[in-house]
């Protein structure tokens, strides 16, 4: 389902001034600015201004205790060790499992147990905050709990029950095109061309979480089957019966991937 932005705003009328405006590390910063006037606060982003050189100093200005507050996006989480940080609160914590990727939950683990491990790496008193929607996600309750054997545990018996690997086979198959007519036309003439199999089987085409890059649009279809089931021979029948590539249509192959965006 989907809707267009309204032009004008539904309770006052106004024209052309609804604009996206999420929890952003800007917009982060701005509030606890006006919260904690006289703390020192560093802003952490890829896309800051000055590039890697900068970002380099804004670390180890951290590391060195130069900063009260560290506002940051993900890039936080990888490998920096910053010894007097004793607490740590993510922002829509849950944001990661709202995706289609079968590791959602993994990855999700994995970043929060991360960044919360940021905290108190020194043996100092810490203390770790997660805003959440789904405080009883099984996600949640192991980062709470210390639990990972627990998570993993559960994560390995979902996966078993509904074949996805390591105990099945997954393939996506990525269409683009110059205009979203194209790209849809020749997923579903894909669609409609996969050979009949008993093990295998086709998801979509939908279009991709990512539905446009560098002015292509992109629709996905997913292959799932048996772990012994021939992938490779399945999308090869496909794509001979398929639509032939005709314009700007490009069609990527990609067997068990990590990306599904």
């Amino acid at each position: 389902h989907n809707e267009r932005r309204p032009e004008a705003c539904p309770e006052c009328g106004t024209l052309d001034h609804l604009v996206a405006c999420g929890p952003g590390v800007e917009r982060i910063a701005e509030e606890v600015v006006a919260h904690f006037p006289d703390a020192r606060t560093i802003v952490l982003s890829s896309d800051l201004l000055g590039g890697v050189r900068r970002l380099r100093l804004e670390l180890e200005a951290v590391a060195n205790g130069e900063a009260d507050i560290v506002i940051g996006t993900q890039l936080v989480a990888k490998g920096h060790n910053f010894p007097g940080m004793t607490l740590v609160g993510v922002v829509d914590a849950d944001l990661g499992l709202a995706n289609g990727d079968p590791r959602a939950a993994e990855r999700t683990f994995q970043l929060l147990s991360q960044v919360t491990g940021r905290a108190g790496r020194t043996g100092k008193k810490s203390l770790g905050l997660l805003q959440t929607y789904q405080p009883d996600h099984p996600v949640m309750r192991a980062i709470v709990s210390g639990d990972s054997e627990a998570f993993y545990e559960r994560e390995i018996a979902e996966r078993e029950r509904a074949g996805l690997p390591p105990f099945g086979r997954l393939a996506g198959i990525i269409v683009s095109a110059a205009t979203r007519a194209e790209a849809e036309s020749h997923a579903r003439g894909l669609r409609r061309a996969a050979p009949q199999a008993s093990d295998l089987f086709v998801l979509g085409p939908a279009e991709a979480p990512l539905s446009l890059i560098g002015g292509r649009h992109r629709f996905r279809l997913l292959v799932q089957g048996e772990r012994r089931a021939d992938m490779q021979g399945f999308i090869r029948a496909m794509l001979a019966e398929g639509p032939k590539l005709r314009g700007s249509v490009r069609v990527q192959v990609d067997i068990d991937p990590q990306s599904f965006l």
